[in-house]
This record gives C-alpha cells, sequence and structure tokens, in this order.
C-alpha cells in the first residue's frame, strides 16, 4: 500500500483545519473553568471546535461532559485508541508573530501547539478519516481521544477512564512526543517547596506560569539601588530596569530538559544572593542551576530512564516566604518522597508534593512497539531504536498505550518555548506514518 500517495489528496485539508484550530488560545483558565466547562472557556472552545470538525469528516461525537472530545468511526471489537491534546501552554517569551495567528514561513508553521499537540492531533485525524475513505480498515474501530488538561496532569483523562468508564484500546499511542517511538517515560512529581528569607528590601518577587516550563521572566521589585544595578550591568547580567522594579530574563524550555534552558529566577536569587549576603538565595541560584540534582544529593542516574532533572517553573516572593513549584522527573530506581526530602535537607526548605505520576516502562519487543517501529521504519528508512523520555505524555494514562511521534529525529523541538512551529513537511509525513500504524494495529 502506498500511504503517501493515500494521504496526499488530504494535505490541502489538513493545514486549513489545522490552522483553524490553532487561532483558539486553549490555555487554561481558573477565571472561566466551571462545571460544563472545567478547564475554561478557551480549552472549551477547541474542545468544541474538535468535535465540529470530527463531525464534518463522519465521527461519531461525544463530548464527554466539558473534559475531552471522543472522536469515534468504524465498527468492530478491536478498538484501536489515538489520544492527543488541544489544551496549550500559555505562550511566553518574547515571539515573532502572534502565537494565535498562525503563519507559514520557511516551509514551517508557527503557532503556540502547532507541534505540542495540535499538528500530530489533525494529522492523526486525516489518517484515520483516510484509511476509512479507502474502506482499508475492517472490523476495526478508531477512536480518538483529545484531552483539554493535558499540560496540568491530564485531568481529562482521569475522568474520562474513572468516572466515565470508557473503554480501554486494544492497542494505542499518542502523537505527542518523538519518533520512532517512546518505550519509557521518567515519573513526574510537582513540589512545593518554601523558605523564609529575612530581606526586607526586597517587597516581592514572581515569575512562571506553569510548572513543566523553565522561567523566562521574573520580576523583582525592591529599593531602588543604584550600585545594585550598575553590579548587574558589569557582569552583563541579562535583565530590564523598570524604574520600579528590575525583570530578569532567561530562556523558557519543556520542563523535561530544563538543562537547555536559561532560568530567570535563579539567576535573580544568584545575584541577589550574592551581592547583597544572603546565603539561602545564593545557595539556590548556584545549586539548582545544576538541574540533574548532582549538587545537593538530589542525583540518580539509570541504564533505562537515565538522569533525575528539577525544574523551577514556579516561583514567588511575599511577605518574607519564597514560594517555589518545582518539576521533579526521576527514573525507575528513585522513590521521589526521600528526594524531596533529601532537597529540603540541603536548600533549607519545607515542602509538599502531589500524588507522583509513576514512570513508565513497555518491553521494546512487544506487538505494539514492533508495530508502530514498523510503520514508522518503512516509510522513513530510519533504522533508529525506541527511546525513553523525560516528557509525561498520555501513556500514562491510557492503559496499552506508548507516545508515538511527531517529533523526527534530528529536528529541533519548540515545544513550550517562543515560536512554537512544526515542520509542514513533517504535518505530511507525521499522517503517512499514522496512517500506515492504524492499519498494521488493525490487522493484528
Amino acid at each position: 500500500m502506498d500511504y503517501k500517495k493515500l494521504m496526499q489528496q488530504y494535505q490541502q485539508d489538513i493545514i486549513l483545519s489545522l490552522i483553524d484550530l490553532l487561532k483558539i488560545p486553549s490555555v487554561y483558565d481558573e477565571k472561566t473553568s466551571c462545571k460544563e466547562m472545567p478547564f475554561g472557556k478557551n480549552v472549551d472552545k477547541a474542545l468544541k471546535k474538535v468535535g465540529e470538525l470530527g463531525e464534518k469528516l463522519g465521527f461519531k461525537v461525544d463530548y464527554c461532559d466539558g473534559y475531552a472530545t471522543e472522536l469515534t468511526m468504524g465498527e468492530g471489537k478491536k478498538l484501536i485508541g489515538i489520544f492527543a491534546h488541544t489544551d496549550v501552554v500559555p505562550a511566553i517569551g518574547e515571539w515573532n508573530h502572534d502565537p494565535f495567528d498562525p503563519i507559514i514561513k520557511d516551509e514551517k508553521l508557527y503557532a503556540r501547539g502547532s507541534s505540542d499537540d495540535k499538528g500530530p492531533f489533525v494529522a492523526a485525524l486525516y489518517a484515520t478519516k483516510a484509511l476509512f475513505d479507502a474502506n482499508l480498515l475492517k472490523d476495526t474501530r478508531v477512536r480518538i481521544v483529545v484531552g483539554g488538561d493535558e499540560e496540568r496532569g491530564s485531568k481529562c483523562l482521569d475522568y474520562y477512564f474513572h468516572k466515565l468508564h470508557k473503554e480501554a484500546p486494544t492497542y494505542g499511542f499518542t502523537p505527542d512526543s518523538d519518533f520512532p517511538l517512546i518505550y519509557g517515560e521518567k515519573g513526574i512529581c510537582d513540589f512545593n517547596a518554601k523558605i523564609r528569607i529575612d530581606a526586607p528590601f526586597i517587597h516581592k518577587m514572581n515569575g512562571g506560569l506553569v510548572s513543566n516550563a523553565v522561567i523566562d521572566k521574573f520580576d523583582v521589585y525592591m529599593d531602588n539601588d543604584k550600585k545594585f544595578v550598575k553590579y548587574l550591568k558589569e557582569k552583563n547580567v541579562n535583565f530590564i530596569d523598570n524604574n520600579d522594579h528590575l525583570t530578569f530574563v532567561g530562556k523558557a524550555v519543556h520542563g523535561s530538559t530544563p538543562e537547555l534552558g536559561i532560568n530567570a529566577a535563579l539567576i535573580a536569587f544568584k545575584e541577589l544572593g550574592d551581592f547583597y549576603k544572603i546565603n539561602e538565595l545564593s545557595l539556590l541560584g548556584n545549586k539548582l542551576m545544576d538541574t540533574s540534582g548532582k549538587s545537593f544529593n538530589g542525583y540518580s542516574s539509570s541504564k533505562l530512564l537515565k538522569d533525575t532533572t528539577y525544574c523551577l517553573g514556579i516561583a514567588k516572593y511575599e511577605n518574607g516566604v519564597l514560594d517555589m513549584t518545582v518539576n521533579f522527573r526521576y527514573n525507575e530506581l528513585v522513590k521521589p518522597a526521600e528526594y524531596i526530602s533529601n532537597f529540603d535537607e540541603f536548600f533549607g526548605t519545607k515542602s509538599t508534593h502531589k500524588e507522583p505520576s509513576p514512570y513508565l516502562l513497555y518491553d521494546p519487543n512487544c506487538d505494539l512497539v514492533k508495530t508502530l517501529l514498523k510503520a514508522y521504519r518503512e516509510e522513513t528508512d530510519d533504522n533508529s531504536e525506541p527511546l525513553t523520555t523525560g516528557g509525561g505524555t498520555y501513556a500514562k494514562h491510557a492503559p496499552n498505550t506508548v507516545a508515538f511521534g511527531a517529533l523526527f529525529p534530528g529536528r529541533i523541538s519548540s515545544m513550550h518555548e517562543p515560536n512554537e512551529f512544526m515542520p509542514v513537511e513533517d504535518i505530511y509525513l507525521s499522517a503517512v506514518i499514522y496512517a500506515h500504524a492504524i492499519k498494521l494495529l488493525g490487522d493484528l
């Protein structure tokens, strides 16, 4: 079967449908969150748009009480599940264009959500449509579940499976990570660390919107001190003097790879601590720059899931208390409570943590992994081995499911970063791979 030829006629519709969806700023909004719209009005708008598109293409639609939109096509006992999400992280950082006004430039589609995860979702949607249009799937249902809360912990899928008691897929994948395939994911545990700091000349500090992204801007409101400003300039620190406050500038990246970013809050802690001799801030600023935890007895490495990582995603200081949210990702050897305790012992903080999202490991030789790899390799002539990752996906929340694309080997990930993009040719090729993969899964 020539899957490239099969998908060619859908290319224009893929881009037009994707652009339409990308225009919706589907960021969680607590102010408009309610029973009917649990993740706010814009996420709800995006979930409704997914349903409208699904109906137009011939899918049966279930809006799942506003937590997710379920699109189903086909008949039969076997169920192929595809789990994507339409919520996006805030469009932080300096963008070269409106993040919710998609543009194609140099054969790349730029917009928040283009690669995470609206582009891969639309590719999988049309791959499914193409297979049924060509009558290539027999006695098989394909169900695409598009959630609204993946970026904040996946309450959407928890509700879908545990409240609505929806059917588990026979085989499933989530197009929300890397090709060729992810068979293992680190555990994730957000913890909240607090420490009292005696610095009355600092009125307040704040930065960061989500735990799973490096803080790119951090505001410090303090007594005017020309000597400190001069000190920062002499050290070539990247900051903005706004007269009433200073803004330290870093680089936002995904929380699974904090070592690739520049954390503005940690720069502020280091410079304030070193200049004013505030030991607590100096310690945090200097040691937490080591995102692996080696410098503060928080490090572990394993053969399968590799190194621990710590991403400071949210920080605020008020009334003498520094309050930090840290996104901790760990391997199969780690008991997260012990490592958080080590963090507290080293930095003098007191922490509480959410229920961890456990690590995930599939057998690389299982039918699901082997079948998806076959589809990828036959369409790309790339024999890369399957991977493990620090990223957390719906694979942890959906049974019999692994992460499969859509970031190709050698491509630069722009997920959670300013100027997020997805190459147009990668959108098309992803659709080809997904069509091939769904067909093979249906034949198992």
